[in-house]
């Protein structure tokens, strides 16, 4: 089988001051046949301040917009994948990177499961403060199952890869979490999903971000509601293990809002992913969470 075009979307919005880093390190993969397409959220023509701004003059860009001004990340994703002509697709932000092999060490998987993870890097002013995988998973060197109890566990976001016949996938309408739900769909979709131990998704914390930023707990809690209406109404494609357990973690992220809301303004040194493993220091086996759920 020949290597497939993999479809790269970036979704772009006022991301003038770090687009170039993350364009070139997706531009500088060793995957044979790739395109990047820019995701514009705010007008801008990304395309021509990259090679304007940064000399990045690439035949593989490609452009889309959404056509309007901060509809939300979710709708960039869409708007980019809906331009997007490969066998494989994948995504990154505009403010982070790839590590070198990102893209050949996911394709790999992807190809032979329907879709892979990496493991994702967390990194907050230059230092690694966390990772998807834990210390021992990633020890062996091996692709790790993935599970929805790893994706949602810390918070650390998670960015796939995968086959475009696996069906109409897109990102929910939510103002937080739109990410988290899409890989648990993909999931559902690709029960035999691995996760790459290469730390190939390098995440960058931001000051400014939204993440970081002082709405995030209002923007949570009304992402959490959103998304347990909506497994409640059965409107998510969830396998329905997973969706016992997203219904139950999201409940606790939900619990948990206002004190993380808390405990962050009083501690600009923490983020939420870093406080999530603080709040699951003792945490169950995904059996234990499943029982849980179950009797309560």
């Amino acid at each position: 089988m020949s290597d497939p075009l993999i479809s790269v979307v970036m979704p772009c919005f006022r991301a003038e001051a770090t687009i170039a880093r993350a364009a070139a390190s997706v531009l500088s993969q060793t995957w044979p046949k790739l395109e990047l397409i820019l995701a514009s959220d705010d007008g801008v023509d990304y395309r021509a301040l990259l090679a304007g701004r940064a000399g990045i003059d690439d035949a593989r860009i490609r452009t889309a917009s959404t056509g309007g001004v901060g509809t939300g990340d979710w709708s960039a994703r869409n708007a980019g994948l809906a331009a997007a002509t490969g066998g494989l697709v994948t995504i990154i932000d505009a403010d982070d990177a790839y590590a070198p092999g990102r893209l050949a060490a996911m394709a790999t998987l992807a190809l032979a499961d329907g879709a892979a993870l990496d493991n994702t890097q967390l990194i907050l002013k230059g230092k690694l403060i966390a990772s998807l995988l834990h210390g021992g998973e990633a020890a062996a060197n091996r692709p790790v199952p993935a599970t929805a109890a790893i994706i949602l566990r810390d918070r650390v976001p998670v960015f796939p890869m995968w086959r475009r016949e696996l069906g109409a996938l897109s990102w929910r309408q939510l103002p937080h979490a739109s990410d988290v739900i899409f890989s648990l769909e993909l999931l559902s979709a690709a029960p035999a999903m691995r996760i790459a131990p290469l730390g190939g998704y390098l995440y960058e914390k931001r000051p400014g971000s939204m993440t970081m930023s002082e709405s995030m707990t209002a923007r949570s809690r009304a992402a959490y509601l959103a998304i347990i209406q909506a497994i409640a109404a059965g409107d998510y494609a969830l396998a329905p293990d997973v969706a016992d357990l997203t219904l139950y973690e999201i409940a606790k992220n939900l619990n948990q809002a206002r004190p993380f809301g808390r405990t962050l303004a009083a501690d600009p040194g923490l983020t939420h992913e870093l406080l999530a493993i603080r709040f699951n220091s003792q945490p169950m086996t995904e059996a234990e969470r499943y029982a849980f759920f179950e009797e309560h």
